[in-house]
């Protein structure tokens, strides 16, 4: 399966993806100098918040000629633009910086099989759940019951389990038994309640554990895993697998490690633990969330560390950031070619007001909390409008008057809005791609083979790509 992966699983070729970065150590290495340098020398476009953007001037920072190209350009051209639009009559520099990242980029989006496959899968989901998550449940349950079969693994251990719908559907499916582990009590209390009427409930083992990278910590997941082992997992369902309501208790090996969308630094903890606990055989995920990691444990790889340093050379203030790390957890630029005009315009009038009343709050010193207020349209009408939404009754007459002040002085820059916006689309991609290839260089130089693929369409579920390892 997947090129190197069908050495172990001997999968249908046609089911799945091609390998997103199936390249020598060479070429991968060539390319993250390249994404690195890009995002160095263009690290103005991302590096503080959308809300900041007049604070530090970033609308200004945009080339004019720029501006000038991309100004009055028609939706449905501007749209097209991370998909590799260019005009003849466009500035060197503007064509070379939209060729440079959609060529980069193009690793990003491999085509996906697997969501086409056409395989009966139980997800157990409410019907009320939204069709995507749905989706997920059924391919990550295809994927994991194949690795499953070609390795021999009885076990799952789910990392970030919730309410236990994608164990609940891998025992059905494929009579792995499952051990759930959640950080939040409260989602370990409603899985069980969830799975206490199901016949095969014993079978799907949760419990409460924060999953981190420490000794106390690996303990904890030994002990997970050993209470399991231990404890009565018989059930009454009829998968062959699970012939007899229990397997051959002579050795727990192999275990296969798993987590959809796990969230920021989770999947960095669940590699390390991954690779220093011999129990566990494979791992399979996919995660979410970037700007939410440690940027101390971000890159993992000396590959990666090597192509950020060089990238230093020419640019000495950038590093890796969150502002980075939070454009790479951005959507891609499927959903942005999905959007109306009218929706765009709606955002970057939401975005012009919001960056107008930080920099309000902070030329002035302001203490300023968001309220929980949901905005509406008619909220979004003017900037009086929003102000009256957005202030509390506390806010002084005075107050007003000085953000119409501030309104009226940035009022020019609104229309660059929408082409900041597009640039960080470009770069969407690199970041994402940057993350993901550093994870698996990570398990690479740690002995373990690792690859990464496609699960289904980005238009589907942005976050789609699945990082698979295996210990040989």
């Amino acid at each position: 399966m997947f090129n190197a992966f069908a050495k172990i699983m001997n999968h249908k070729s046609e089911m799945v993806s091609s390998s997103m970065w199936n390249m020598d150590h060479e070429t991968i290495l060539k390319y993250l100098n390249e994404v690195t340098e890009l995002l160095a020398e263009y690290s103005w476009i991302y590096n503080v918040r959308n809300t900041d953007i007049f604070l530090h001037d970033v609308l200004e920072k945009i080339p004019s000629e720029w501006c000038e190209s991309l100004m009055d350009l028609p939706w449905k051209d501007l749209n097209q633009l991370p998909f590799g639009f260019i005009k003849e009559d466009w500035p060197e520099m503007l064509k070379t910086f939209i060729k440079k990242c959609c060529d980069l980029g193009s690793f990003r989006f491999p085509k996906s099989n697997l969501q086409e496959t056409k395989v009966q899968v139980k997800t157990f989901v409410n019907k009320n759940t939204p069709r995507k998550k749905q989706l997920e449940i059924k391919i990550m349950s295809i994927l994991i019951e194949e690795i499953c079969k070609n390795l021999e693994c009885n076990y799952v251990l789910d990392i970030g389990s919730g309410l236990g719908y994608l164990d609940q559907a891998l025992h059905h499916n494929c009579g792995v038994k499952c051990i759930g582990l959640d950080s939040v009590p409260a989602y370990t209390d409603a899985a069980v309640s969830r799975l206490k009427d199901d016949p095969c409930s014993k079978a799907l083992y949760h419990m409460t554990v924060k999953v981190e990278n420490s000794a106390i910590c690996l303990s904890e997941v030994r002990t997970a895993l050993l209470n399991a082992y231990n404890k009565d997992l018989t059930c009454s369902c009829k998968i062959s697998s699970c012939a007899n309501g229990s397997f051959n208790k002579s050795c727990l090996n192999p275990v296969l490690m798993v987590g959809l969308h796990c969230c920021g630094n989770l999947m960095q903890d669940m590699m390390s633990i991954f690779s220093q606990m011999d129990e566990l055989k494979a791992f399979v995920c996919v995660g979410c969330c970037y700007n939410k990691i440690n940027l101390s444990n971000f890159p993992m790889s000396n590959t990666a560390k090597f192509s950020v340093k060089a990238a230093c050379k020419d640019s000495i203030c950038w590093y890796p950031c969150i502002s980075g790390l939070r454009l790479g957890s951005h959507a891609t630029r499927s959903e942005w070619v999905s959007l109306s005009e009218e929706i765009l315009s709606y955002r970057e009038r939401s975005l012009a007001f919001r960056a107008v009343l930080q920099y309000y709050t902070a030329k002035e010193n302001k203490v300023w909390k968001r309220p929980k207020r949901r905005l509406r349209k008619p909220d979004l009408t003017d900037f009086q409008s929003y102000c009256n939404k957005m202030l509390g009754e506390d806010f002084k007459e005075g107050t007003l008057e000085k953000l119409n002040m501030f309104y009226l002085q940035k009022q020019h820059l609104f229309p660059r809005i929408r082409i900041l916006l597009v640039l960080q689309l470009l770069l969407q991609p690199l970041w994402e791609a940057f993350v993901t290839i550093d994870r698996m260089l990570f398990f690479r130089e740690n002995s373990i083979f690792a690859e990464c693929f496609a699960l289904w369409d980005d238009k589907i579920s942005p976050r789609n790509i699945v990082l698979c390892a295996y210990k040989t």
